[in-house]
This record gives structure tokens, sequence and C-alpha cells, in this order.
């Protein structure tokens, strides 16, 4: 049984790696995300989004229109809705390009409203670029590190184009061509850009739940409040040195990284040698709180100032 199992574990890897690359890159990530490592690329999400708040100048926007430290659980929700209709659907169709559309709106009207006062609030390019290139990059990285195998380069391709084809969208130019050319651009932004601000460590103590709610919540509800300590004691070693520094938290030791990697290894062994998930790990929509069966409609997502 054990030897049919490993077997079987590596299906869907040659499902993908027999697929037109260039055309099913949306499907690819999707299955990855899905199916192969749904926790390990949640985590890696989550340490993308910190690093969307991490450079000063993004912290300081972030922080002035309120929005993720007045009102962040609704924040984080239409982000997760967004988010997951462009992974779930890619940009094919039309709810893709719904979410992508609304996303842009979003981040425009944050602009205004920021600067209704006279302010001179922008985002640049490289702005965007870093964002998108942090989600792509820890996404992979994470699987890399900490989940059963690692992304081949059929997988490392369809993430590069299905992001590009985000980008595009999103009006971004001058985009790497390659999987590696984002992650030294996101590498060369983090070492260069990135420093504390008390902006950023505001935003970092309004949002550090979401990051615990994705590190236990595969976890049985009666084990919440036991886990929760041990993974706000864990997280600043899966953030990393950059962003450590940049929300003002001590740097992990050395001990404590060594037994989380330990750890996630050990979890990674126990997950190779299970049976490959046949029922998809997301919804086809995305449930929340202000919309408990997934019920919304693109413009009804975002804060109160864009919708009304």
């Amino acid at each position: 049984m054990a030897s049919q199992t490993r077997a079987g574990r590596y299906d869907r890897l040659r499902e993908i790696e027999s697929r037109d690359i260039d055309r099913d890159y949306s499907t690819v990530w999707l299955l990855d995300m899905a199916y192969e490592f749904p926790w390990d690329m949640q985590v890696g999400g989550s340490v993308g989004f910190y690093c969307s708040l991490a450079p000063p100048r993004m912290a300081a926007l972030l922080a002035h229109t309120r929005e993720l430290t007045g009102d962040t659980a609704r924040r984080i929700d239409d982000t997760n809705i967004l988010m997951w209709e462009m992974f779930r659907n890619g940009f094919s169709g039309p709810r893709g390009k719904a979410a992508v559309r609304q996303m842009n709106r979003i981040h425009r009207n944050a602009v205004r409203h920021a600067n209704k006062d006279g302010g001179t609030w922008s985002i640049t390019n490289d702005e965007y670029l870093f964002v998108l290139s942090a989600i792509m990059v820890n996404m992979v990285r994470a699987v890399d590190r900490y989940g059963w195998r690692r992304f081949s380069d059929a997988e490392r391709r369809a993430a590069c184009l299905h992001f590009r084809d985000m980008g595009a969208h999103m009006g971004i130019t001058d985009m790497p061509e390659t999987f590696d050319g984002f992650a030294r651009f996101h590498d060369a932004y983090l070492a260069d850009e990135v420093a504390y601000s008390a902006d950023a460590a505001a935003l970092w103590q309004a949002t550090s739940g979401m990051f615990t709610e994705v590190l236990i919540g595969w976890l049985p509800p009666r084990l919440h409040p036991l886990a929760s300590p041990i993974a706000r004691r864990i997280m600043p070693a899966l953030l990393g040195p950059e962003l450590c520094r940049a929300f003002g938290l001590a740097a992990p030791s050395r001990a404590l990284t060594g037994a989380v990697t330990a750890a996630l290894r050990l979890r990674s062994a126990y997950v190779r040698r299970t049976r490959p998930r046949t029922e998809s790990a997301m919804p086809d929509v995305m449930p929340t709180a202000r919309f408990p069966e997934g019920d919304y409609e693109f413009p009804d997502v975002g804060p109160d100032h864009l919708i009304h």
C-alpha cells in the first residue's frame, strides 16, 4: 500500500509536465495551489503579502489610508477574494478579468482617496512589480523549502507566465521574462528598499493574526488556543531577516530557525507518503465573514469609500 501511495504521489506532476505550459499556465498554477501544495503556498503567499507592507513608502501609504489598521479583517478578506478569483480562473475568462479590474480600481481609488486633501501619494511601476514578484517568488520558495517536493521547471515557467499575465492586466511594464528574473528583482528590491518604519510595524501588529490563522488553520479548532502562541513564536523564522527588521521584530535565534525547518521537513516527509489530494483544497468562490456564501459581486469588494 505504501509503495502504491508513493507511486501515485507524482501522477499530477506527470500530468502537469505533459501539458502545453505556454497555453495552460494558469491551470498548472491552480493545480499546484489547490491540489499539490495548498498549505505551503498559503504560507508563501502570506510572506508575499507582508513584503507588500514592508517598504517604508508603501507602508506609509497603507497606514495613511487606515484600511488595514482600521478595518483589517475586511481588507484582508477583500484581498483574498480578488487574489483567489485570479488564481482560480486565470485571465482568459470573465471572472479573472473582473477581479483584476476591481483590484486596479481599488489601487487607483486608494491613491485618489489619500490625496483628496492635497497629498502627493503615488504607486510606481517598480512598487507594483515588487508586490507582484513577492507573491509569486515567496509562494514558489515556500514549496521549495517546505513542500513534499520542489517546483519543477515546468511549474516555474507556468508561475512566471501566470504572473506576467496578471501584471499585464495591471498595466505593469518592464517585467522579467523568467522566474529567476523575477526572483532577482525581488531580492534586490528587498535588500535596497526595505527598512524599519513605524508604519510597517503598525501594519504588522494589525495584520499578524492573519498569518497565525494560516499556520494553524489546518488544525482542529479545539487545538487553536494551544497552537496560536506557538505560531506567533515561529513567525519571525518564516518571515526572514529583512521583514523582521522592517516590522521591528527580534531576529529569530539560530536554534529556533533550525527547529522550525526541521519540523517542516518532517511534515513534508509525511505528506510525501500520503495519498495525493483528489479534491480541491480551495472553494470555487471565496467565503468571507461579509460574504459567507461567497455570493459577492465584484463591485462590492473593496472599501466603503470605493463602493459608495
